[in-house]
């Protein structure tokens, strides 16, 4: 990873903090409560939409000229927050387009976190949080989007587990961005 880029996550590392502490918190929500009503769970679900929306198109906007693939990051940051504003308007949105945007915006992550996997312009330890944030977005896509039917409790136990995994990989990286990539120098 050149310079820019390091320095640019470095000075933004606390976003990822951010983010990954709401999906934390997200994932420990459901996991804990996993009977907890659709409205509650909608609304957690919109708030953490709405945050992580936030935070990549912030992230995307400020890397411009560092990161060649910034406008996926804005535009799924975009789509992000608004699905997860059109959430906390309409707490009653039906489980059938949840349960389909949720998967959709899985299967979107992995894909984006792949393709930012194979760009060379970035280093090995990068690539590997890409690599494996992809390979558990993947996964929870796949889960979601073969047992919608058997239940909200086994979605919520998904889209749970997802989050406590992928809470941690994003606060691991926002810890890793603030040092700079220390592995790197090493």
């Amino acid at each position: 990873m050149d310079a820019a880029v390091t320095q640019n996550y470095k000075q933004n590392w606390w976003m990822y903090l951010v983010s990954g502490i709401v999906t934390l918190l997200f994932g420990l929500v459901t996991v804990i409560n996993p009977a907890v009503t659709f409205l509650t769970l909608s609304f957690f679900f919109g708030l953490f939409l709405v945050v992580t929306g936030a935070v990549e198109m912030v992230t995307a906007l400020t890397s411009v000229k560092t990161k060649s693939l910034w406008f996926l990051t804005l535009a799924l940051g975009a789509v992000t927050t608004v699905f997860g504003v059109y959430i906390l308007q309409r707490p009653k949105l039906s489980l059938a387009t949840f349960v389909v945007y949720a998967a959709l915006s899985l299967l979107v992550r992995a894909v984006t976190h792949l393709v930012e996997a194979f760009d060379s312009s970035y280093d090995a330890v990068y690539r590997t949080w890409q690599v494996v944030a992809a390979v558990v977005a993947a996964l929870a896509s796949v889960f979601v989007w073969r047992y919608p039917v058997k239940g909200t409790l086994a979605f919520v136990w998904v889209l749970g587990l997802f989050a406590l995994v992928n809470g941690p990989l994003m606060i691991a990286f926002a810890l890793e961005a603030k040092n700079g990539f220390a592995a790197k120098k090493k």
